[in-house]
């Protein structure tokens, strides 16, 4: 099972025990895609029947009305569910506040912040899950599980839900229950912690430094907390000094690598000492956080090495190319490689076969997620309110 959610009957036809069929099939598959496009086109359908990734991301500009976006989700779905092959995740990010994909096709969703504060964040989850799942996507990039910080307050600000590590397991276990409702899977980020960072990763790569100790009983909580309850964890293009020299006394350490090309903070760390089974993702590959240095199918092959599971890339077509050709290319000359990523490969598989297997047909209810959003809204505004006027710090 993935996310608690249980599984679905396959496919007719698919057989759980086949092995990927080709080397592009897994080099595809661990790719999670974006595109620039709001229809439904012959590019668009070129680059998903020749990657044929195993998820698609959507973004604000992929969405001009409610029946628009329906028909490209239902497109996209169908042309990657043909070969007789499991449903692709469909993912958004709503984490609420100013990471809101769909607030200018509802309204917007309250900040985590504000849904943690007013002890709200099982209802902001659950109104989050309901909104994927109008428009049959099956993922949402959230929680946020960074821990606030004055460095990061400029650049994270209220997506972070509070500077307790223990208030921020709590919110993402909250809100993770409240996606579960509507069989949304949800999305841990940004392992192990952007709640110190000074610089945004889009622009520029972090370093945040902190030894390892700290670490543990301060960032990493929330992912610790948590780390049987996520379906998803999602890897930061940060560099953590502290991290990469654990264990390493008396001897000099490399550079610091972004943590989504660091094989001992995602192997050594997430999935051996933390112990994460699910699915872990690379942060999207275009960003100048990852790319200072290196290319993106540089920053892809290395973080498959380091130990992701999937990779975004979410927006230029030749980016989605290059990181697959990059892929191929290792694979072909390097046979420890290959089993990697036919590992990886069959490891989404085996979590896409737990998805829903269709779209639905009916249009969303619009009027009602935006009712339902102004109800949670005016809520979380009176419950800060009457704990504010009580003079109590929240």
């Amino acid at each position: 099972m993935i996310g608690g959610r249980a599984s679905r009957v396959p496919p007719l036809g698919y057989n759980e025990h086949k092995p990927m069929n080709t080397l592009r099939e897994s080099a595809g598959q661990v790719l999670w895609i974006g595109f620039e496009g709001n229809a439904w086109d012959s590019a668009i359908e070129a680059l998903l029947r020749t990657i044929r990734p195993g998820g698609v991301i959507f973004f604000q500009r992929n969405i001009t009305s409610a029946e628009q976006f329906q028909n490209l989700v239902r497109r996209s779905a169908e042309c990657l569910s043909e070969r007789s092959a499991p449903a692709p995740f469909l993912a958004v990010d709503l984490e609420g506040g100013r990471v809101d994909r769909l607030r200018g096709l509802l309204r917007p969703l309250p900040s985590l912040r504000e849904a943690s504060r007013a002890g709200m964040a099982l209802e902001l989850g659950r109104t989050a899950g309901r909104e994927a799942a109008a428009f049959s996507l099956n993922v949402d990039f959230a929680p946020v599980l960074d821990v606030a910080s004055p460095e990061s307050e400029t650049v994270l600000g209220s997506r972070t839900a509070s500077d307790s590590p223990a208030e921020v397991a709590h919110f993402g276990d909250q809100f993770l229950a409240g996606l579960s409702e509507s069989g949304t899977l949800g999305c841990g980020k940004h392992f192990p912690g952007l709640g110190r960072g000074r610089l945004d990763s889009h622009l520029s790569m972090p370093r945040i430094e902190g030894d390892a100790t700290r670490f543990w009983d301060h960032d990493l909580l929330p992912f610790r907390v948590l780390a049987l309850r996520l379906p998803m964890v999602m890897v930061a293009h940060a560099a953590y000094p502290g991290l990469e020299s654990e264990g390493l006394a008396g001897k000099k350490a490399a550079p610091a690598l972004p943590a989504s090309i660091s094989q001992r903070i995602i192997s050594d760390l997430l999935k051996r000492k933390i112990g994460y089974p699910g699915l872990v993702l690379s942060d999207d590959l275009e960003m100048r956080g990852v790319l200072e240095g290196r290319s993106v199918g540089d920053a892809a092959v290395q973080a498959i090495d380091a130990g992701c599971d999937m990779l975004l890339v979410c927006r230029r077509a030749d980016s989605v190319h290059e990181a697959f050709e990059a892929l191929v290319c290792r694979a072909e000359r390097d046979r420890a490689f290959r089993l990697v990523l036919d590992q990886a490969a069959q490891k989404i598989i085996r979590c896409r076969r737990e998805l829903p297997l269709s779209v639905s047909d009916f249009p969303p209810d619009c009027s009602a997620l935006r009712e339902e959003i102004q109800e949670l809204s005016t809520e979380i505004e009176r419950r800060l309110s009457a704990v504010s006027g009580k003079g109590i710090d929240l």
